[in-house]
């Protein structure tokens, strides 16, 4: 790198608070888990989130908690205890195998399996009490009618997805008629009909046509007792189908914004969400280092004067992008809230940043902030990168020890290879 483009990487305060409170708990932290880098997971943000979410919708509206890909990176069984303790009564996941392991783990609330069934799964859809989604029928004919019963011997119950504009799964509101009178000969219990919205936050009319066809394909079926929902997290913000009998809001519930652009994320900032995913760091090592020293894998950071270079151990092994070497990613430091540059590569295993100083002793940062920082944060990184904010701490492996906190106070604890979803 030359000098000009070095300048550009100095440290730069964030706008978002410091985190200087989280310190004697972080400490706890580390010396409990006895390692310098960390995800932590706050649990009082999803308990602040589902309240949001509670404000977001009208009294007799109940949440269907998605918690799809570990629910969005943050934990799948520790998320959903804090949902059930809420009084959300109903789930939904994006495959048979997330419905199963929340079974295996004592989750007995209804569990709504997004996507589309196919033939292979409907034994352990029945076997363990899952309600999948249909966009056709295919799978329930593949198989014989007298076993599309659950163990207590109820008829299975289904969820239709009805295609108004995303044009993935979903049956076309045409054919809906066809296919119910499907089920109906199965003897099969239609439990639910859904959409979902194609459009960001900040494309409210665009996802009003959606609603409207949706309410205008099911509106015969109300009679049925068929509940229906359309509302994720966008929906949620929008203020679009949150009158409905539920809700199905999923990064919402971490915090996460389902867009990265600027107006929408501060349409979602608007309404308090708190993002629960974060990752801790210690430096491993540090030095000063004179001008024109050149770091990391091909030298492609080369230092223009005197500078502070500390290592972290987290790398793209973990799930830090490698795309956020050389100053496009930063770390906050945690007792003034500056960023601080990566500077070099990021690498498999570690990532070099160049400080303003020599840190103190056992001084914390954060890799990943849980706020809406434009570096730093899971927003700020998809919208640099050109990615998907769920991606972010979806993208996370299980190498980094996983702390949970609750009120304040260290819950529960993944050591280094022990998380599984």
């Amino acid at each position: 790198m030359t000098g000009e483009t070095t300048t550009s990487l100095s440290p730069t305060a964030c706008t978002g608070p410091t985190k200087a409170s989280l310190l004697p708990l972080l400490d706890d932290a580390f010396a409990q888990l006895k390692v310098p880098s960390f995800i932590h997971v706050n649990l009082d943000a999803v308990a602040l989130n589902v309240d949001i979410l509670k404000g977001l919708s009208s009294p007799k509206t109940e949440i269907m908690g998605v918690v799809k890909g570990g629910a969005y990176g943050s934990g799948l069984l520790p998320v959903v205890e804090v949902l059930l303790e809420k009084g959300v009564r109903e789930l939904a996941v994006a495959t048979v195998a997330e419905g199963l392991y929340l079974r295996r783990h004592g989750i007995n609330v209804p569990i709504t399996v997004l996507g589309n069934l196919v033939p292979c799964e409907v034994s352990d859809v029945t076997q363990h009490n899952l309600i999948p989604s249909l966009s056709w029928s295919q799978a329930l004919m593949s198989v014989p009618r007298e076993s599309l019963v659950y163990p207590d011997g109820s008829r299975l119950k289904v969820a239709i997805n009805i295609d108004t504009g995303m044009s993935r799964y979903g049956v076309q509101p045409e054919d809906l008629p066809a296919l119910v009178q499907d089920l109906d000969d199965l003897e099969v219990t239609i439990l639910s009909m859904y959409t979902h919205f194609q459009s960001a936050i900040t494309e409210r009319e665009k996802n009003q046509k959606q609603l409207d066809l949706f309410l205008s394909a099911s509106e015969p079926y109300k009679c049925r007792g068929i509940t229906r929902h359309v509302a994720a997290t966008t929906g949620c913000v929008q203020g679009l189908g949150t009158d409905l009998d539920f809700i199905r809001p999923g990064g919402a519930i971490t915090g996460l914004c389902s867009g990265s652009d600027k107006e929408g994320t501060n349409q979602f900032a608007k309404k308090r969400f708190q993002p629960a995913f974060s990752v801790i760091a210690r430096p491993t090592f540090y030095k000063l280092l004179g001008a024109g020293r050149h770091v990391g894998y091909d030298g492609t950071y080369t230092t223009s004067e005197d500078e502070w270079i500390a290592n972290f151990s987290t790398g793209w092994s973990d799930g830090l992008s490698r795309r956020l070497s050389n100053g496009v990613g930063a770390v906050r430091r945690i007792s003034t809230g500056e960023r601080c540059p990566i500077v070099g590569r990021v690498s498999m295993d570690s990532i070099t940043v160049r400080l303003p100083e020599q840190p103190l002793p056992d001084e914390v940062f954060q890799v990943l902030t849980d706020d809406y920082d434009e570096v730093t944060s899971a927003v700020g990184m998809a919208r640099n990168l050109g990615g998907a904010t769920y991606e972010i701490p979806g993208n996370w492996s299980t190498r980094l020890p996983r702390l949970y906190t609750r009120n304040g106070k260290i819950v529960k604890i993944y050591l280094s290879l022990q998380y599984t979803c």
